[in-house]
C-alpha cells in the first residue's frame, strides 16, 4: 500500500515542485492572495488529505484555503512516512518511542537514523554550531536544549550529537523542558549520560545557574539536576542532597519564575506555518495563528485534581507572574514582532489575574488579544466574563473531565455540575469560545456514568455552552495525587502494575484499564458525528452496542435545575 501511494505522489513531482514554496509562503502569510489560486484548484497536487477537503465539490471557497493548504503539506509529510522515514509528520518525531520509555536505544536510533534528520536537520544543527567552532578554540561551550515533548526528544538527540560531532569536549549539553521534568526524573541510562552531560528539572532557572557554576568549579554543589561523574562512574542526583547553596537557588528560581518573561527579540515569529487542521473555531486557535506564549502564574491555583501530576513542582509550587514585568515583555514582543496575540499557557488562569490583565489591556492603545486554560470553576461569574471579554479575552480551554456529578466528585474537580454549567454559560454570554477535555476509564468509574457523562456532552455542544471537547482514555501517571496516596496504602484497590524501566517513567499502567477499550470507538465516532458534523440530536445509543448501558440522566432537566 505504502509503495503505491508512493507511485501516486511521484506521478505528481512536477505539481509539488510547482506549489510546494507557494504554499509554505501562503502558510507562514507572506501571500494572502494565494488563497484565490487554491480556491480555483486547477492544477493542483492531489492526495488523499487534499481529495478529503476538496470532497464531492471539487472546490473551496477562498476563506478555507488555510485547510486546503495544510492538506497539500500533510500529503508531502505522508509522502515522507510512506517512502523515507516512517516516523516523520508533520510536528512531531516519533513521539511514541519517547512516552514511558524503558530505554533510550530506540529513540539514540531513531536520532542516528531518521532519513529528515541526516539530510535536513544535520545541515540546519551544521549551521547554527559552525560559528562556535571557529571560535575560541579554548572556551567551553554550553548547548542547552529543551524538550517540551516525546515528539522532541528524538530531535534533541541529535542535536546533542552534532554539537558534540563538532565541537568535541568543549560542548557542555544541558536537557530540560515538560517531558524533562516529567517522565525523566530518575532516568540512569548511560547511552543518555553520553549525549547528554546535565538534565535540569522544573523551573530549570536554578538548576542552570547552578550548573554554569559546577562546570567552572567541579566542587560546587547542583541544585535540581543529574548527571553521570565520569571519574565516578556513578549517578549524582542533586535533588535527594541537601546542601547550603540549595536556599539561594530556590530563592533565584522562584524570582525568576515571577519576573523573567520572553520579549522573543529575534525569532522569527512570521516564518511559522499557520496550519488550519479543523474548521471547529476553536481548534484553529492552536495552530493556525502564531501566539505570544506567557504564562500568568506558576502552577495551579486548585492542585487537587486526583489524577493530575500533584506531585510534581510545576503544577504544586503556585507563583502568580509580576505583571509588571509580563505586560513589559509582551509590549516590547508586540513592537518588534507586529503579533499582539497572547496564548497563556499556565495550568490555569488565575481568575484575579486575568481581571488584572484585562483591565490594564484595556488601557493600551493598541490592545492584546488572549486566550488560554482555565478552571470552570465559580469565580467565572457573568461579571468577571465581560471584563475579561472587554479586555481581550476571546476563548478558554479547560478540564471537565467527567460530566456528571459523581465523576466530577470522583476525580476531585473542585466544582459541582452546577457551577460547570453557570461557568460555562457565564463565557458563552459573552461569545467566548470554550474547549472541554474530557477522560473515561477513571479507576472507578462505571460504564454507566461514561454513558450519562457523554450525554451531558452532547447537550453541552447542542447548546452551544461548548465549542468543542477533546476525548482521553485516563493515563495513571507516577506523579499524581492518586498514586502518592496508593503508595500510602490509601488506596488499594488502585493495583498499578510494574513497569521497571532505566530511561523513562510516567505513564502506568493499572488492573481493569482494558476494560475501558470498548469506550474508544464510541466516543471517537459520538464526537465526530457532534462537533465535527453538528448532528447534535443523534443520541449516543445510536453509537452504543448492546452490550453498554444508554445514559439516565435528563440534560434539558439539569439545565433547567441551573436555572439556566
Amino acid at each position: 500500500h505504502s509503495a503505491s501511494r508512493a507511485t501516486a505522489y511521484l506521478e505528481q513531482e512536477d505539481r509539488y515542485l510547482a506549489f510546494a514554496d507557494p504554499v509554505l509562503d501562503f502558510l507562514s502569510g507572506k501571500d494572502p492572495g494565494f488563497a484565490y489560486r487554491l480556491a480555483v484548484g486547477a492544477g493542483l497536487p492531489s492526495g488523499m488529505r487534499t481529495e478529503a477537503v476538496l470532497g464531492e465539490q471539487g472546490g473551496i471557497a477562498p476563506q478555507d484555503a488555510g485547510m486546503l493548504a495544510t492538506a497539500i503539506l500533510t500529503d508531502l509529510a505522508d509522502f515522507i512516512s510512506y517512502s523515507l522515514d516512517p516516523s516523520f509528520s508533520v510536528v512531531r518525531y516519533a513521539d511514541s518511542l519517547a512516552r514511558s520509555a524503558a530505554d533510550f536505544a530506540p529513540i539514540l536510533d531513531a536520532a542516528q537514523n531518521s532519513w529528515v534528520f541526516e539530510h535536513l536537520y544535520a545541515p540546519i544543527l551544521h549551521e547554527l554550531f559552525s560559528p562556535l567552532v571557529r571560535a575560541n578554540a579554548s572556551e567551553t561551550v554550553v548547548i542547552a536544549i529543551t524538550v517540551p515533548f516525546p515528539g522532541c526528544m528524538a530531535g534533541a538527540a541529535r542535536a546533542a550529537m552534532e554539537a558534540k560531532k563538532l565541537l568535541g569536549q568543549r560542548a557542555i549539553t544541558v536537557l530540560g523542558g515538560g517531558y524533562v521534568s516529567t517522565e525523566l526524573r530518575s532516568t540512569q541510562d548511560p547511552g543518555f549520560f553520553n549525549l547528554f552531560d546535565y538534565v535540569a528539572y522544573d523551573g530549570g532557572f536554578g538548576a542552570f545557574a547552578s550548573i554554569l557554576e559546577h562546570i567552572q568549579n567541579p566542587q560546587a554543589t547542583l541544585f535540581n539536576t543529574r548527571y553521570m561523574d565520569a571519574s565516578l562512574g556513578t549517578m549524582c542526583d542533586s535533588m535527594q542532597s541537601g546542601c547550603a547553596d540549595r536556599d539561594g537557588y530556590a530563592q533565584l528560581e522562584q524570582e525568576a519564575i515571577r519576573t523573567v518573561h520572553p520579549d522573543y527579540h529575534g525569532a522569527p515569529m512570521h516564518s511559522y506555518l499557520r496550519v488550519v487542521d479543523s474548521p471547529n473555531p476553536m481548534h484553529r486557535l492552536w495552530n493556525d495563528s502564531p501566539w505570544l506564549k506567557y504564562r500568568l502564574a506558576y502552577g495551579c491555583y486548585w492542585r487537587r485534581c486526583a489524577f493530575c501530576d500533584t506531585q510534581l513542582d510545576y503544577i504544586k509550587r503556585y507563583l502568580a507572574s509580576d505583571m509588571d514585568r509580563l505586560m513589559e515583555a509582551a509590549s516590547r514582543a508586540a513592537r518588534h514582532s507586529g503579533l499582539r496575540g497572547i496564548h497563556f499557557v499556565d495550568e490555569a488562569m488565575p481568575p484575579a489575574m486575568v481581571r488584572d490583565f484585562a483591565a490594564r489591556n484595556r488601557k493600551r492603545n493598541l490592545p492584546f488579544t488572549f486566550w488560554g486554560n482555565a478552571r470552570y470553576d465559580r469565580a467565572w461569574t457573568d461579571e468577571l466574563c465581560a471584563a475579561a471579554a472587554e479586555g481581550g479575552l476571546v476563548a478558554v480551554s479547560g478540564g471537565i473531565e467527567i460530566a456528571t456529578g459523581r465523576g466530577l466528585e470522583i476525580v476531585d474537580k473542585g466544582f459541582t455540575l452546577t457551577e460547570l454549567l453557570h461557568s460555562l454559560a457565564a463565557f458563552k454570554r459573552q461569545g467566548i469560545l470554550t474547549h472541554g477535555y474530557l477522560i473515561y476509564g477513571f479507576p472507578g468509574q462505571d460504564n454507566q456514568d461514561i454513558a450519562d457523562s457523554a450525554e451531558m456532552v452532547r447537550m453541552l455542544l447542542s447548546e452551544g455552552l461548548l465549542d468543542s471537547a477533546f476525548w482521553h482514555k485516563f493515563v495513571l501517571t507516577r506523579h499524581s495525587r492518586m498514586y502518592k496516596q496508593w503508595e500510602d496504602g490509601l488506596i488499594p484497590k488502585l493495583q498499578p502494575l510494574a513497569q521497571p524501566s532505566g530511561f523513562a517513567l510516567n505513564d502506568l499502567r493499572f488492573a481493569g484499564e482494558d476494560a475501558y477499550d470498548v469506550w474508544t470507538p464510541v466516543l471517537d465516532a459520538c464526537m465526530a458525528a457532534w462537533m465535527d458534523q453538528g448532528e447534535f440530536e443523534r443520541p449516543l445509543s445510536s453509537f452504543l452496542p448492546k452490550s453498554l448501558p444508554r445514559p439516565r440522566i435528563q440534560p434539558a432537566q439539569l439545565l433547567r435545575d441551573a436555572g439556566l
